[in-house]
């Protein structure tokens, strides 16, 4: 009989225990229930499409695209392309620096589970004072500085020597040809071997230029 009463107290020692961990730990309440419910009746949309800019719609790069709800998203590729899985009502924003930012909602009557989107971005117009800028802060600076180079008449008579016109084309012609003229002249020369193809060039013995670039070919050698 002891024995027996021994065991009951045990087994309501072991019920009270369990009771005790459920209580502590808490049963999921009907507020969170409902919450589950509702975000499992919302149909998950995977949105793809491209952003494009509003003026020329060439891709936008590296633009910004993401939900509003969770502030969670993606950016598209060099190509403009994003690809982003929302739910139904869900709010998208697209933005991208020196563009003005749009938004877009996700309709709940799509017959498909996935959207195309083309997305443009007008610019963002941002308009600056007007600024100068001088080497120096201020012109007593410059006063100063510019009093302290001294300059004689030597100085003053060397810099206009080295604006005489015949020195100036004399360093011209030693300068040689830059890229831009080298590419005129090799774009003639073959037209003028494509004006002749089929047929004897005309002679260059009473051509004073062709005389010259002769001699100079045979100084530079």
């Amino acid at each position: 009989m002891h024995g027996s009463n021994l065991s009951r107290m045990k087994a309501f020692a072991s019920y009270f225990t369990l009771f005790a961990l459920v209580m502590s730990f808490g049963l999921p309440s009907t507020h969170a229930q409902e919450s589950a419910v509702d975000s499992t009746l919302l149909n998950v949309v995977q949105i793809s499409g491209m952003v494009v800019t509003g003026d020329s719609l060439s891709p936008l790069s590296f633009a910004t695209v993401y939900r509003m709800r969770d502030s969670r998203g993606t950016m598209t590729d060099a190509n403009g392309f994003f690809s982003i899985p929302a739910l139904e009502g869900d709010t998208l924003r697209v933005s991208s620096m020196g563009y003005i930012a749009q938004q877009f909602t996700v309709p709940s009557d799509l017959q498909l589970p996935r959207m195309n989107v083309v997305q443009p971005l007008g610019r963002d117009t941002i308009s600056l004072e007007e600024a100068y800028i001088y080497p120096w802060p201020t012109r007593e600076r410059f006063r100063e500085e510019f009093m302290e180079l001294a300059l004689t008449r030597d100085a003053y008579i060397v810099g206009q020597e080295r604006l005489d016109p015949e020195a100036l084309y004399d360093r011209l012609m030693e300068v040689g040809r830059d890229g831009p003229e080298v590419y005129s002249y090799t774009m003639q020369q073959q037209a003028i071997q494509n004006s002749y193809n089929g047929q004897l060039p005309p002679m260059s013995l009473f051509n004073p230029i062709a005389w010259a670039k002769f001699i100079q070919s045979l100084r530079d050698r």
